[in-house]
């Protein structure tokens, strides 16, 4: 299915007739409506046998949540909706829970708002519904201002296969297996889902689920950042109700002064009252995409009236657009924010534009709980990625384990016969023999000895069934890549017995324009910066051999090579939480995977100036550690 439809994207790329485009693009559409129709029924058909278990592990609801929003906002600001996520104070910053499974009832409830509403806006809204020392049970609401449900329909849609709208000619599509899923996963979760609607004036799906509480130290970050703007008087200007109310609860969250207004007249009266009384604003947030306003001309008009006197600007917009950024700053705009607008996203905004810095040396060392093993483990690392290699013995020798490296799959069997190992992590990708194959031999062998060595698959893959395949190639766990250090000890754990050595990540400098996520990058090394700088190194030297191994592979029409390099390059822009990099990469590699081989010069040169542009934030990075 993926080849028909990358297929039919690329022929409706070429001069068609009318009616040729009228019929490809049926096809493609039918080809997404099957696509999502079997993955649904393998989720079902899982659920129904008792088969889908769930995979709790730590996470931030504030981080992940928007997260997960953010990856519906295109759908959203094509509509010209105001999508906006509103997660309460009330709620824990650190839960154990299955975060995917969360991410995908809330995208399909997200998801389908969108779909049904042509105007106004969505929010999702998370509270806190009960709570003790160890669990907390969160209410989940997806409002909409959408068509609504008729009252008879509202009971019925969450059985399989049924839909709201059951016409024989459905403006809208769908497998009608979504909230039968959602509402499955909402009751492993322990929680129950229902709805409220009225035909005209939109639905508010709600949902409950359970969560373990956990300590985090995101939290310290947050107070030392936050410290700095204790007090700044912040303004924003904003046409979205919705959005003013949520705003507001993050500055006042903390400690800010902030004021939120509806238009340019009562823009320009605050700012000018604030000067007056020698408060000015600090920072001023404005909406770029207000009815019956020009918001560029009211951020030109402030930054150039002395009497209204704002140091830093920055815009609020709805969608990324080519060349806004530049025209912002060429106006001496601080910088854009794209909604829905996650709370770290805002604080470090501010803090960046403001000057604020943060003392480091104040924050929580990570924590590092014994071993439950006597002595350390031996450990084969199968992988052909320098990068990962490197990444991988870094964090496993740091806690004492003794490490070997196979670069593919033959060298990893004829490896593990000759040495004594207690674990083997096991790529996936890996050229010639794939990790499934290399662990499908070794399963074999060991009928003959009787031994049984845990391996634990590597892979940067997403698919549905992806874990499947490893289990049932005789892998006895799996992770996935980037390497995230909790995860890496807790996986260890299962399949070893051993406890948990779980490292966690501090703050690092955010990059100017945001490419480089360097918590997500310092808590890849367990916060260990010496480690993350030596990766760095690795990555400055591979990065160009496997550019040039994506080039040589389409120049040769060479589809698995392509998806091989493109496969290893998106697992390293991962670990730096490059976003935009990492979704060039990926888009690369599976079209490799389709077969599509053809007009990929642009998305080449895309990632080729995407790594150049990173190289000089890793260089930053490695001078500020190796610095006296």
């Amino acid at each position: 299915m993926n080849a028909i439809i990358g297929m039919t994207e690329f022929v409706l790329d070429t001069e068609l007739t009318p009616t040729q485009s009228d019929y490809l693009e049926m096809v493609q559409e039918s080809g997404e409506s099957l696509l999502t129709l079997i993955n649904d029924i393998l989720d079902f058909s899982k659920i129904e046998a008792g088969k889908l278990e769930l995979d709790p592990i730590l996470f931030d609801p504030r981080k992940n949540l928007g997260d997960a929003m953010k990856s519906l906002a295109f759908r959203a600001h094509g509509k010209r909706l105001e999508l906006a996520c509103r997660v309460r104070s009330d709620v824990p910053t650190a839960l154990v829970g299955d975060m995917g499974r969360l991410r995908q009832i809330v995208v399909n409830l997200v998801g389908n708002a969108i779909k049904f509403t042509e105007q106004g806006e969505v929010v999702l809204d998370v509270r806190c519904e009960s709570k003790n020392e160890k669990q907390t049970k969160l209410h989940f609401s997806v409002v909409d201002t959408g068509i609504g449900i008729p009252k008879d329909k509202q009971k019925t849609i969450f059985g399989a296969f049924a839909q709201a709208d059951t016409t024989t000619r459905r403006r809208f599509g769908g497998t009608g297996l979504g909230l039968a899923i959602a509402s499955k996963l909402v009751s492993l979760m322990g929680g129950r889902i229902w709805v409220e609607s009225e035909l005209g004036r939109g639905s508010t799906f709600h949902f409950t689920a359970r969560f373990d509480i956990a300590l985090s130290q995101q939290e310290e970050l947050e107070r030392q950042q936050s410290a700095g703007v204790r007090g700044m008087p912040v303004l924003v200007i904003d046409d979205s109700a919705t959005t003013r109310v949520i705003l507001e609860e993050m500055l006042r969250s903390w400690d800010t002064k902030p004021m939120a207004v509806s238009d340019e007249e009562s823009a320009l009266r605050e700012l000018k009252q604030a000067k007056q009384q020698s408060k000015p604003y600090r920072v001023v947030l404005i909406d770029d995409d207000m009815p019956g306003a020009d918001s560029l001309a009211l951020a030109r008009k402030v930054k150039s009236d002395p009497q209204l006197d704002c140091e830093v600007i920055m815009m609020l917009s709805a969608g990324h657009q080519l060349g806004v950024q530049q025209e912002y700053e060429r106006h001496g705009i601080a910088g854009q924010l794209i909604k829905p607008i996650k709370p770290s996203e805002l604080l470090e905004a501010i803090a960046r534009v403001t000057g604020v810095t943060i003392d480091e040396a104040a924050l929580p060392k990570p924590l590092v709980q014994p071993a439950g093993r006597t002595g350390p483990l031996r450990v084969l690392v199968a992988e052909d990625s320098l990068f990962n290699q490197k990444l991988a013995v870094g964090l496993l020798e740091k806690h004492g384990h003794e490490v070997t490296i196979s670069g593919d799959g033959k060298m990893a069997i004829a490896v593990w016969q000759k040495s004594d190992f207690d674990l083997i992590l096991m790529d996936v990708e890996m050229p010639e023999v794939d990790g499934l194959e290399t662990t499908q031999a070794i399963r074999r062998s060991e009928k003959e000895s009787g031994r049984h060595i845990p391996i634990l698959a590597m892979t940067a893959q997403a698919m549905k069934g992806d874990r499947e395949k490893c289990l049932a190639a005789g892998m006895d766990g799996y992770i996935a890549k980037p390497i995230r250090v909790q995860e890496l000890w807790r996986a260890i754990d299962k399949v070893v017995g051993a406890s948990a050595t779980p490292g966690a990540g501090q703050g690092g400098p955010t990059s100017a324009d945001g490419s480089v996520d360097w918590n997500t990058a310092i808590a890849s090394t367990g916060g260990d910066r010496k480690l993350l700088g030596e990766i760095i190194e690795v990555f400055r030297g591979e990065a160009p051999r496997l550019l040039a191994d994506i080039q040589k592979a389409v120049a040769d029409q060479d589809a698995d090579a392509l998806r091989r390099a493109a496969h290893t390059v998106k697992g390293s822009l991962r670990m730096f939480g490059h976003q935009q990099a990492t979704a060039v990469a990926e888009d690369i590699e599976a079209r490799s995977r389709a077969g599509d081989l053809d007009d990929l010069d642009q998305s080449i040169s895309s990632l080729q100036n995407q790594v150049a542009k990173l190289m000089p934030e890793l260089d930053k990075f490695t001078a500020e550690q190796s610095a006296p």
